[in-house]
């Protein structure tokens, strides 16, 4: 036998999808909450479709805690994992900027050309493709640290067991 789907339950799941869709966009948190604010006043429109069964109490508000969980929440009903699903969602951002950026890289725009670069380098480092960087610690004349250096400058550490 079906099951009817409360109001509230079907204003939850609306709110998940619009704050999915707008961290997708880049938005805060913040942003979210006074966005979804304001579809749910009527005054502006929603990004994710909306059931007309759906309707907002009086003086509707969001929290940007709340669509914090509400993304959260939006990220467990996902069976990938949310690092997994988080790298999605940034390569969809990023596959958005590129594509963007393509009419001026074509025109050879030199300033679109490099945040293409940065776009495509960080495409890399999010998917680990990236070559790895090296990282190495200089004494004052410029030499590789020796780990008695090192020792000496960081100090005595501390036995964890006691």
């Amino acid at each position: 036998m079906p099951r009817k789907v409360s109001e509230a339950v079907l204003r939850a799941r609306w709110v998940e999808a619009e704050t999915l869709r707008l961290k997708q966009s880049g938005f805060s948190f913040e942003e979210v909450a006074a966005r979804i604010t304001a579809v749910g006043r009527g005054q502006t429109s929603a990004t994710v479709a909306m059931s007309e069964r759906i309707a907002f109490p009086p003086g509707y508000m969001i929290s940007r805690q709340a669509c914090h969980k509400a993304f959260r929440k939006a990220l467990g009903r996902e069976a990938s994992l949310e690092v997994e699903e988080l790298r999605k969602i940034d390569n969809e951002r990023t596959e958005v900027m590129f594509r963007n950026l393509q009419p001026e890289i074509e025109r050879g725009d030199l300033h679109a050309i490099e945040t293409g670069i940065k776009v495509l380098n960080h495409q890399a480092k999010i998917n680990g493709y990236a070559a790895p960087e090296r990282h190495e610690l200089t004494g004052k004349d410029g030499r590789p640290l020796t780990l008695v250096q090192l020792l000496e400058a960081v100090g005595p550490i501390e036995d964890e067991e006691r």
